[in-house]
């Protein structure tokens, strides 16, 4: 096969040109399974010199990207995917945590049949345990609404290997509000999966924080599911429900004794929580508003503010 690489970079110029050596190495070691590759570094619009560290190398197959602003990693790792022309698109990070040593695993599976090949990881019993608890507690709910594929893991995803007919089935969904993840996972195709040990990261620090991790929940829960819709339903007609046996009450507490309930906190409180309720309700009512709103401008998702190999001058190893 020809493969490609994806691999978007934010502040990683420490890192970038050690990861593009190991990647080269997996390639070696890959033997037949790879006649042709190329490797395009998508740089989300570093402060550091990230762009110029790959272009510095002017090395046959390489080309870098530079994005005319930070759009997080999801995104720029759709820009690469638009320019790729492999027969397999592997997209992995630059930070060095990725072990580019399972490629020919990844390859294998890909030979298989399996469309989609991801890399999970072992165990995460290196992070905190509250990014932990959080990990756990969201790809069960993704379970539960049915935007995981059956029998594997996302909770222990990394990188992940595409066929070509997968990359252009992503290309072919340009909706900016979404979770890569999530859009891979909702193809379906034919999926399968290798495991390794994640290596800890070579130097800098990470920018996947608790506030892109919330962001990522909350793209991929709107994007690929009605639940949190139909969860406001069936909450309107419980809280409905109660508020009808609480009258009841009231009632009949007035017929029998002659006196109805009193007292001001108990309506105050029920004020509160109502309205509490139905301001929760309105908040998720208007992400779904502003999505389909942001959706409707029909903006590109990203610009190209730098590219060291326009169309037509791309060198492929």
């Amino acid at each position: 096969m020809k493969l490609s690489i994806v691999i978007p970079a934010l502040n990683e110029e420490e890192n970038i040109l050690e990861t593009i050596a190991e990647l080269r190495a997996a390639i070696a070691e890959s033997g037949d399974l790879v006649e042709g590759h190329e490797i395009i570094v998508v740089d989300d619009h570093s402060a550091d010199n990230t762009f110029g560290a790959v272009t510095g190398l002017n090395s046959p197959g390489l080309r870098a990207i530079r994005l005319s602003r930070r759009s997080g990693s999801h995104l720029a790792i759709r820009a690469g995917l638009a320019v790729t022309t492999g027969d397999g698109v592997l997209c992995i990070s630059a930070d060095g945590q990725d072990d580019p040593r399972m490629l020919r695993q990844m390859l294998e599976r890909w030979q298989d049949g399996d469309n989609i090949v991801w890399a999970l990881r072992k165990g995460r019993e290196k992070e905190p345990l509250a990014q932990r608890l959080f990990a756990k507690l969201f790809y069960r709910l993704l379970t539960w609404f049915g935007s995981t594929p059956t029998g594997i893991d996302l909770s222990r995803a990394d990188f992940y290997l595409l066929d070509r007919k997968v990359v252009e089935a992503i290309n072919a969904c340009p909706e900016r509000n979404t979770s890569l993840f999530g859009l891979v996972a909702w193809l379906g195709f034919r999926q399968g999966w290798v495991e390794y040990d994640r290596k800890e990261r070579r130097a800098g620090t990470s920018g996947w924080n608790f506030r892109s991790r919330l962001r990522l929940a909350t793209d991929w829960i709107i994007a690929f599911s009605g639940v949190p819709l139909k969860l406001m339903t069936i909450a309107g007609f419980l809280i409905a429900g109660l508020g009808f046996l609480y009258a009841l009450l009231v009632i009949t507490r007035s017929i029998l004794f002659g006196s109805p309930l009193v007292g001001w906190s108990s309506v105050m409180t029920a004020i509160l929580l109502l309205g509490g309720g139905q301001m929760m309700m309105l908040g998720i009512i208007g992400e779904y508003l502003w999505r389909t709103l942001d959706e409707s401008r029909n903006r590109p998702a990203y610009f190209i503010e730098q590219d060291s190999s326009p169309p037509g001058r791309s060198e492929p190893c």
